[in-house]
């Protein structure tokens, strides 16, 4: 199994000179998704908390230049295989928030899971499910239907986490926002 270790994950992420909100964003995921991972792992579920938290940092890699094509994430999945990490692309394909209305790409894998999770609770700070669609529904207002529609996929999927790492998702909750805060440098 090849995964990017930090440094290489944030090179493949600059090699793309993204924008500083698309850096923040992406290091606030893959924070709060490792440690979804890490108390998954605590619970005894078979994760990895690296993989996790290299998808979570390269989950947007394809944010840029998939603006409006419905591609985004399956572009990055792609881009991700072909340099050697298909371990990546489960969970950076079925991140984008109208995954959680699509049978075929919703996620199911634990890092998939992970990754999604994290997504629904960071954007530039660390957030509610309803205040961080919120958020998105005004950005885009073209799909302010169907990102409003995730609200209820959304938090199921963070409670199907919750159980599995043994947490009530209060606990999980304040885990994860703790995680945002940490500082992994």
């Amino acid at each position: 199994m090849a995964v990017p270790d930090r440094p290489t994950a944030r090179q493949l992420l600059a090699n793309d000179d993204p924008p500083d909100w698309l850096v923040v964003h992406s290091e606030g995921v893959a924070r709060v998704a490792a440690e979804a991972a890490r108390a998954l792992a605590d619970n005894g579920v078979a994760v990895d908390p690296l993989l996790v938290e290299a998808a979570g940092r390269l989950h947007d890699i394809d944010k840029i230049e998939t603006r409006g094509n419905g591609r985004h994430g399956l572009a990055g999945a792609e881009r991700l295989s072909a340099l050697g990490y298909g371990e990546l692309a489960d969970p950076v394909a079925s991140h984008p928030v109208t995954c959680l209305l699509d049978l075929e790409r919703s996620p199911r894998s634990w890092p998939a899971i992970c990754v999604s999770v994290a997504d629904r609770r960071v954007g530039m700070s660390f957030m509610t499910i309803e205040d961080r669609l919120a958020d998105m529904a005004a950005r885009h207002p073209a799909h302010a239907g169907p990102i409003r529609a995730a609200h209820g996929p959304a938090e199921a999927l963070e409670t199907k986490l919750a159980e599995a790492a043994g947490l009530s998702r209060i606990a999980l909750e304040d885990r994860l926002r703790a995680a945002w805060a940490g500082d992994d440098r």
